[in-house]
């Protein structure tokens, strides 16, 4: 109950406490199961676009929220925590934790406490000045590009390989994504063989196991690799705990090294190393074998030159030795220096030491260090612990010992899935982290020369001092901290490696474009990937055997390398392309610089190991083939896509649409025939007819693809556009799937259209693009010619054949397609051209084509022509076979006589056959549409008429066939002629009896004119197929010229080719001119 205090408020007290809620009247809702119910009916603010929302677009909202960018329902108070926290696991890294410190980390890495000084003794300030700037030119150019892309989008987990592969395409992609792995984990190997270095040569030497340093490289190194690999497998987790301290060593221990220089201005006393003459002295060996330490002297040294018995005159020592105990002043130009000596290592920036380091000191494997450049000596000319050189040094090989501290610069990328932005802070990190080590790189190379003595920063292993490092000597407080620092930092960035490289062949395998990696790509319970890392553990076991960091660091620069090509290949590219999905929200990066670092690359591969780079180069080709022919097909949008198609623009807009007859290639149209996309070849084991009509005819265009030039496989459907618009598109996927089985380099496409022979005339008018265009058709032989129901396709035939001669193409139709021989075949038969007619040279380029196909690669060409009245037989062949010596053609040559001769009664019946039938239906006074109703007076109709329109002049007076107008006409033109009765058996038409029927005499035709041209045509066709039937009966193919489309709609041409075998006839075009594919000095010369 309330109340009202003396203040005038209201205040609230408890009246009673019960133990158990009291009883509810009305169930309790529920609320988060009703609370989404609406209240009254929800209407659209926008209908006037409900439509698009509910068949093809997405409303902002939904769009937002399926990129999870964006939720439209606030979250209750109990999943704020629970979302907070997942946001906070998801991307809870900046700028510095994320991307900074862990560049820092990986980039400076071991070689800058082991190699650098020795690089700057070995190649001097001014060449180690510039190897450094241009392996740091090369990461800083690839850092720009790699912002730039970093910045074009969302990037996910994955990385460097991600950003490559997603703009170079799959292929390149993950030939680049296996070697930067490759190079990710032999790196490893470099930081573990680093970290055992560090541990057996300065800070416990009595732990070596073997004389050869590097088998006890081999042994610690396996054993440090165990170790590591177990925190591996422990998880990402415990590795990051590690992660943050090792960075803040590597910072640590550089920063006391700067410091100690300059603290030691004036050089320091408390290391000091021994001199014979001119050349250092290797003590730690000595030592090492004999357990003590000699003393720097002419006594002390005596027992690392001389013999146990020599004599006083030192005859049985090392001539150097000798002759610098017998001049103890040998070097005159240092005043009160002795040959034998001990010299202070670390001289200090005031010695002046800056111009002896100066230039470069280069030596071969297995010389002696020395001052004297002239007086050059080897292990094998000398006696005694002096220091040899265990390997050949130059400019170019520094390049590439040095290249790999350089590198890094993708460690924040490889976080990319854990950054808060990482479209911000991958440039900023990577971009500051790179310019932050390269001007450490750079005064170290002059802080380094200026301040150490020129023979000790040439001892790589600091031999000459009983094993000191020189980077521990220069810094403060004390050495050791600096080696446990260097140590501690070495295996931390081993430790990276190994946990960044099995998510990198993790993201490889996930994105399924290499097959055989699949194993790789499943994680336990945690999220580790399992698989990977017993993968990459073994290849880094592999690196760790190598045991010469040289040789392991030359390996990984051209991983390395060969990782950056990619990224600013990809950068240049996408620049160079400007596609509108190129947007990067880095704005100082320049297609140019991508293009240098790109250079560089390539420069820097070849320039270090050239040997390596091509081992390198072998394994991302290998890869790359084996992703095109294996890997899964993948559309990324990849910058290689867009070139392709810009360069297909650009040739497009420069190809002349009229090429020279020099440049002409058969460029084929082929009118895909109905019985290919309703067939399917697999289904059964028995084929019907059609699909082996199908099957002859791509397997015969796959024969033809010497000619290489465009193949278009297109296909007409009738109907209504946008109610077959979904059967169009699938039966263009079946034709790019046959086409491909069929290995067809190619195009396919299907057009919809209420009348076949408009949608085919459109084909063959807009097929194509520019010059790119098709120049000849190929149509398939009707296999139902004959018969009576073939009235429509005999119509779409002849239709089809009179559109490609009127867009001037060349036609080309196969006959028995049924019968060719499939791709698999070797024929060895004959392959026989009859050539009739030269109507520009596609008939002799055809079987030119087909003999460079392994199926007709054994065949003979035989050539056949047809001699008329006035040829000279014996100086016609004569000519083809010079002609065909000129062209290069191996062919058999025969010219056939084909005399007039008395006209045959199958000539006479067969062509009277199709005159009879018009004057018989004109007799029936049928009308217009009982006439249309016979299937082979539409036919004759349509060859009469354009017969007509052929006939020459000098036959026009014979050819006078009166004819009406109409059936109507001709009905009043009959009205007393005898009637026409039907027979009873099979409907058969009789035709009245005339005295023009019945006094016919033999050989002369009832109708003149048009009846004596066809019956010439005839009797040729006739003599033709007699003489092929005779001559090519065995032959594999033959191929002859094509009539034109008058004498193919009629049976004349039916005549021409009733042979059984395949058949392909050929017709060109006088518009395409002499097809100029042979030589041009292929001319015949009259003699």
């Amino acid at each position: 109950m309330s109340s009202t205090n003396p203040t005038g408020s209201t205040r609230f007290k408890v009246s009673s406490v019960i133990s158990e809620p009291p009883a509810l009247s009305a169930p309790l809702l529920d609320v988060e199961k009703n609370e989404r119910i609406p209240l009254h009916k929800k209407e659209e603010t926008l209908a006037l676009y409900e439509d698009e929302y509910n068949t093809q677009g997405q409303k902002i909202g939904q769009m937002l929220r399926s990129l999870s960018l964006y939720n439209a329902v606030l979250p209750n108070a109990e999943d704020e925590p629970e979302a907070a926290k997942s946001s906070k696991k998801a991307a809870q890294m900046g700028t510095i934790m994320g991307v900074y410190l862990p560049c820092l980390q990986n980039i400076f890495g071991v070689l800058f406490f082991i190699r650098l000084t020795w690089i700057v003794g070995t190649a001097g300030i001014v060449q180690a000045f510039f190897v450094v700037l241009v392996c740091c030119s090369v990461t800083f150019l690839t850092s720009i590009s790699l912002s730039a892309i970093a910045t074009n989008g969302v990037v996910p987990a994955g990385g460097p390989y991600y950003m490559i592969s997603r703009n170079l395409g799959p292929e390149l992609g993950g030939a680049v994504g296996i070697l930067f792995y490759l190079g990710t984990t032999i790196a490893a190997s470099m930081y573990i063989t680093g970290a055992v270095e560090i541990f057996l040569l300065y800070l416990y030497p009595q732990g070596r196991i073997f004389d050869d340093m590097y088998h006890n490289f081999r042994v610690y190194g396996t054993v440090l690799l165990i170790l590591l690999g177990c925190i591996v497998l422990a998880g990402v987790r415990v590795v990051n705990k590690f992660a943050l301290p090792a960075v803040l060593v590597v910072v640590v221990c550089i920063f006391c090294t700067f410091i100690g220089t300059f603290l030691k201005f004036n050089g320091s006393d408390n290391i000091s190393y021994c001199m014979v003459g001119s050349r250092p002295v290797d003590l730690v060996t000595f030592s090492q074998e004999h357990g003590y330490t000699p003393n720097c002297t002419a006594d002390g040294l005596k027992p690392l030159f001389c013999p146990e018995n020599v004599t006083a005159s030192l005859d049985g020592c090392d001539p150097y030795y000798r002759k610098m105990t017998r001049f103890p002043n040998f070097n005159p130009t240092k005043a009160n220096k002795h040959a034998i000596r001990l010299e202070p290592a670390i001289t200090g920036i005031s010695s002046g030491e800056f111009f002896n380091n100066l230039w470069p000191k280069h030596v071969r494997e297995g010389e002696v260090l020395s001052q004297e450049r002239k007086a050059k000596a080897f292990r094998s000319a000398t006696k005694g612990y002096y220091i040899y050189s265990d390997a050949a040094t130059s400019f170019m090989i520094l390049i590439g010992v040095f290249f790999p501290s350089a590198t890094g610069i993708m460690a924040g990328s490889n976080r990319s899935g854990n950054l808060r932005d990482a479209s911000k802070s991958i440039p900023l990190g990577t971009l500051g982290a790179q310019i932050s080590t390269t001007i450490v790189y750079l005064g170290g190379v002059l802080v380094f020369g200026s301040s150490v003595s020129e023979m000790f920063i040439r001892d790589k292993f600091g031999q000459s001092a009983m094993g000191r490092l020189i980077i521990s000597e220069l810094a403060i407080p004390h050495r050791f901290a600096i080696l446990i620092g260097c140590f501690l930092s070495t295996v931390g960035a081993g430790m990276q490696s190994l946990t960044g490289a099995p998510r990198l062949l993790q993201a490889i395998a996930s994105d399924d474009v290499i097959p055989f990696l699949k194993i790789f790509q499943w994680t336990d319970r945690r999220g580790e990937p399992v698989a990977a890392i017993f993968l990459t553990l073994l290849i880094c076991e592999c690196g760790i055997l190598i045991a010469v960091i040289e040789n392991i660091t030359a390996l990984i620069t051209q991983f390395f390398l060969m990782c950056y090509l990619g990224v600013n290949a990809a950068c240049a590219l996408q620049s160079l392309l400007k596609a509108p999905g190129w947007r990067p929200s880095f704005r100082y990066f320049h297609w140019s610089l991508s293009m240098v670092g790109a250079f560089l690359c390539i420069a820097v591969m070849f320039i270090s190991a050239w040997h390596f780079a091509f081992i390198a180069i072998f394994i991302g080709a290998a890869v790359y083939k084996y992703i095109e022919y294996a890997g899964a097909e993948k559309e990324w949008g990849d910058g290689l896509k867009g070139l392709a198609l810009s360069t297909a623009r650009f040739a497009l807009l420069n190809i002349d649409t009229s090429p020279h007859t020099k440049n002409w290639r058969p460029q084929l149209l082929i009118v895909c025939p109905p019985e290919a996309l309703t067939g399917d070849p697999g289904a059964s084991e028995e084929p019907s007819q059609d699909e082996r009509i199908a099957e002859g005819l791509f397997h015969f265009v796959s024969q033809l693809k010497a000619g290489k030039g465009l193949t278009l496989v297109a296909h007409c459907l009738e109907g209504d556009f946008t109610r077959n618009a979904a059967v169009a598109q699938e039966q263009s996927k079946k034709l790019s799937q046959i086409i491909k089985r069929h290995k067809i380099r190619g195009f396919c496409d299907v057009v919809v259209a209420e009348n076949y022979n408009q949608g085919l005339s459109c084909l063959i008018q807009t097929s194509g693009l520019g010059g790119l265009r098709h120049n000849t058709v190929m149509v398939v032989w009707p296999e139902e010619w004959n018969k009576d129901h073939s009235l429509d396709v005999t119509h779409k035939f002849v239709n089809t054949l009179r559109n490609v001669a009127s867009a001037k193409c060349a036609i080309l139709v196969p006959k028995n397609v049924h019968k060719f021989p499939p791709s698999v075949a070797k024929l060895s038969g004959y392959l026989d051209v009859w050539w009739i007619v030269h109507d520009g040279g596609l008939l002799m380029l055809l079987p030119f084509l087909l003999k460079q196909n392994r199926v007709w690669r054994n065949t003979k060409l035989r050539l056949f022509t047809i001699s008329h009245v006035d040829d000279n037989n014996v100086q016609l062949k004569k000519d083809l076979e010079k002609f065909l010596y000129h062209l290069r053609i191996d062919a058999e040559v025969f010219v056939i006589d084909m005399h007039d001769s008395d006209i045959s009664d199958y000539t006479y019946e067969r062509t009277l056959k199709m005159e009879e039938r018009f004057k018989l239906l004109k007799e029936m006074h049928l009308n217009e549409r009982a006439a249309n109703s016979d299937i082979q007076y539409k036919v004759d109709e349509v060859v009469r008429e354009r017969k007509m329109s052929r006939i020459n002049e000098d036959e026009a007076s014979k050819a006078q066939l009166q004819l009406p107008k109409t059936i109507e006409e001709e009905r009043e033109s009959c009205n007393h002629e005898p009637k026409v009765r039907f027979s009873e058996e099979e409907n058969e038409v009789i035709p009245p009896k005339t005295s023009e029927n019945n006094e016919r005499p033999p050989g002369v035709m009832g109708y003149s004119g048009i009846g004596h041209f066809n019956i010439r045509k005839m009797h040729a066709a006739v003599k033709i197929n007699e003489l092929m039937r005779q001559k090519s009966q065995d032959a594999a193919l033959v191929i002859v010229n094509l009539p034109g489309p008058s004498e193919v709609a009629d049976d004349t041409s039916d005549t021409y080719c009733m042979s059984r075998g395949a058949m392909c006839f050929v017709r060109g075009n006088k518009y395409l001119g002499r097809v100029n594919w042979m030589a041009p000095d292929a001319r015949i010369s009259k003699e």
